[in-house]
């Protein structure tokens, strides 16, 4: 189950002059708050043009203007423009100055890890339409979560981790032997999918903070298997009763993939819909941003589903091709992680990996001062190029820091 090469980011020549100008923004906040020095003022001075007329048109019906001219009027409020106020060198985002520097720069470039890191500040930018303030806000809130949450310790400890622990979280153990949620195949467009099977789901087996942790684990493993842009879920409602639905998980999950894992969920099957779920679905429909609602596809059979999934790339339970035994789960008793010992290794190429990332951080500063087109091209290429280096030095440490998975034991997975 090979998802081929990294996803690549935007390409220069589709992007559009706002777009890179987001993003551009966004970094540079991003830099700010990690005290790196630049100067972001061309990357502000454009818009900054753009809204001064639409202030002015504005004026001439209003005694006041919306926006106060003042860098005082983001510290208030910056949830209705991307700038609220003019840009000052060295300026620090309010969201961003709540964190920790040291702590959200290395919770920033630990979460990437098969990602590109344009790719990632791309989702994060178009999910809030190219508004950097709005985008910067929503990547420290889910910077913060991902720290509380200790996301990158999770993924690192994986299955294993639940298990030599001593049981101490019966719930997640539960929750793994069920294979209740498991990255399955792939779907037409060559998105990884998860397939989840809420009959098997009862809110007492489990408490919510265990139920939380399995599903961001689920979710984690597969953004490893996301070289493309997105992933899908298809729900097998295959079952089904109203003792098995549970409100909280759900409200769990539409907010991680619309707060925290913005663009990556590409569609939501739901499969075989029992009559009883009309009036569930009438309640979970309304938490739904309208984005996430419109990847929502129902099918009845194989004949539907099929134009979605191809069928050697579903369980033959399902009347698909593939077979996989969801009876008895195979947990990993730590045998294959021979390489998390060797600590030299993990450090050679962890300092490697901080090498790139500095350089990585050198050429987005040129990138963002960049005085013309040409120049801001030339950087945009080099910055594509040491990402998929970054990449190539992580698929290299991953077997150092990352305790093997289910997927990667049985060949599913390549990081």
């Amino acid at each position: 189950m090979d998802g081929g090469q990294l996803q690549q980011t935007p390409n220069y020549n589709d992007i559009t002059k706002e777009k890179e100008r987001a993003l551009k923004q966004v970094w540079t906040y991003l830099l700010h708050s990690w005290n790196v020095e630049v100067d972001g003022t061309k990357a502000f001075k454009e818009e900054e043009k753009e809204k001064r007329v639409d202030d002015n048109k504005k004026k001439s019906s209003s005694i006041f203007g919306r926006w106060s001219s003042s860098s005082t009027q983001l510290q208030k409020d910056d949830s209705d423009n991307s700038t609220a106020g003019k840009y000052c060198k060295g300026m620090v985002h309010p969201s961003m100055a709540e964190l920790d520097s040291t702590h959200s720069e290395n919770e920033f470039w630990n979460m990437l890890r098969v990602d590109h890191p344009d790719s990632m500040i791309y989702r994060f930018s178009r999910a809030r339409k190219y508004d950097s303030s709005k985008a910067t806000r929503m990547l420290a809130h889910t910077l913060k979560f991902r720290e509380k949450h200790q996301l990158n310790a999770l993924l690192n400890g994986g299955e294993y981790s639940a298990f030599k622990d001593g049981g101490k979280e019966p719930g997640l153990i539960k929750n793994l032997e069920l294979q209740k949620a498991i990255i399955f195949g792939y779907d037409v467009q060559n998105r990884p999918y998860i397939i989840v099977r809420p009959r098997y789901h009862y809110s007492s087996d489990q408490t919510e903070a265990e139920l939380e942790k399995f599903a961001l684990l689920v979710i984690e493993l597969s953004r490893l298997f996301m070289k493309l842009d997105s992933i899908s879920i298809l729900f097998d409602l295959t079952g089904f009763s109203l003792s098995n639905m549970d409100y909280a998980p759900v409200k769990f999950l539409i907010t991680c993939f619309e707060a925290h894992y913005p663009e990556c969920l590409g569609h939501l099957y739901i499969h075989k819909a029992p009559w009883l779920f009309n009036p569930v679905w009438n309640i979970i429909k309304n938490w739904l941003d309208p984005v996430v609602a419109s990847k929502i596809v129902f099918t009845k059979n194989i004949n539907e589903l099929s134009k979605y999934i191809n069928t050697e790339q579903l369980p033959r339970y399902l009347d698909g091709e593939k077979e996989f035994d969801f009876e008895n789960y195979i947990a990993p008793d730590g045998s294959f992680d021979s390489k998390l010992n060797d600590l030299t290794t993990r450090d050679n190429v962890i300092t490697k990996r901080k090498q790139i990332i500095e350089e990585y951080k050198l050429l987005t500063v040129q990138w963002i001062e960049s005085e013309n087109d040409e120049s801001s091209k030339r950087f945009w290429q080099e910055r594509i190029t040491l990402g998929e280096k970054l990449y190539q030095n992580y698929s290299e440490l991953d077997p150092y820091i990352r305790s093997r998975s289910t997927y990667d034991i049985n060949g599913s997975l390549k990081v």
